[in-house]
């Protein structure tokens, strides 16, 4: 069996961990393994490259991608198919396993799979959102990146009062990564995308945090509204020093945390073993906290929003 991974969208924490534990368990059962550089693109310009495990095993813990990805809508063009069914065929490719977040399972896969193109999906995006799973590959280790600023942003606030601080998180338009991020830290407040906030209300719940423990920690989505002014916006409602850190994309380029990690092997497995069972389609997804394989395409599934009660817990305890 020659199998091809593809990376397609973003980077995220432990897609070279999956790499790793796919390519030592098909090279101990003679199997192939093939990486796309530059997603579909890379393909149709025939940027396809053996691993084994020498060569990605040394990876296995790193962040980022080693095979590059592309967004290069490719498939859209005049002859996709053919162009792409005789770059796999000229390299004897009998399937593909896809790492993406929401736009590639919900576009690419359903077009593979229309194309007669066996194909495993493997939810991979940092900010969560993919609907028919509980948990995508690289969520937990950009919340671990989080807490390492949170932690300095905590001492700092222990020493030095009479400040707020706030902290953007990455998750484009949906506030997973905030809201999960504010719930482990303990933060005041939180602000995400999926759900409104009053001005007023929010700066006098900052003023009363700060009276009451010396400062106060605000975690929000990048894809609130008010994201740019939000630090300016604060310190005109309460009169108090404001300390932005946003995350950024080094957030992305967190290193593999032990969940990722693990996440990472299960989803090797299960997607090795489907495709030795014959499965053309599926997707390996967490449910009620377990990995395993969802066969055919992952679609069908409402939307996924952040926990309001959690939303609720965090924005309206007095701590």
């Amino acid at each position: 069996m020659r199998t091809l991974f593809v990376v397609s969208g973003g980077d995220a924490p432990g897609i070279n961990t999956v790499l790793a534990h796919y390519t030592a368990l098909a090279t101990a059962h003679g199997d192939e393994v093939f990486g796309a550089q530059g997603g579909f693109a890379g393909i149709l310009a025939g940027q396809i490259e053996p691993l084994t495990p020498a060569l990605i095993t040394p990876w296995a813990g790193q962040s980022g991608s080693y095979l590059l990805s592309s967004r290069d809508p490719v498939l859209k063009q005049a002859e996709a198919r053919e162009r792409l069914t005789a770059a796999l065929s000229g390299h004897a490719i009998d399937n593909v396993i896809l790492f993406g977040g929401d736009g590639t399972l919900r576009y690419v896969s359903p077009l593979l799979s229309e194309w007669g193109i066996p194909c495993i999906g493997l939810p991979t995006t940092i900010d969560n959102d993919i609907a028919g799973t509980e948990q995508t590959l690289g969520f937990d280790s950009a919340c671990n990146y989080a807490y390492q600023a949170i932690d300095g942003i905590l001492a700092t606030g222990h020493a030095l009062h009479n400040r707020i601080f706030t902290l953007e998180t990455l998750g484009g338009n949906t506030g997973f990564l905030a809201l999960e991020i504010a719930w482990g830290a303990g933060a005041h407040a939180v602000l995400v995308p999926e759900y409104p906030y009053d001005n007023d209300w929010l700066a006098e719940r900052l003023k009363r945090t700060v009276g009451r423990h010396g400062y106060a920690l605000l975690v929000h989505s990048e894809g609130i509204p008010a994201s740019r002014t939000l630090a300016e916006d604060i310190f005109k409602w309460t009169d108090i020093r404001v300390r932005d850190t946003r995350l950024g994309h080094a957030q992305r380029g967190a290193k593999p945390s032990h969940g990722d990690r693990a996440l990472a092997a299960h989803m090797a497995r299960l997607a090795y073993q489907a495709l030795r069972d014959g499965v053309r389609t599926g997707t390996v997804v967490v449910r009620q906290g377990k990995p395993l394989l969802h066969e055919g395409l992952l679609q069908g599934y409402p939307a996924r929003l952040p926990s309001r009660d959690l939303y609720d817990q965090i924005n309206g305890d007095e701590r």
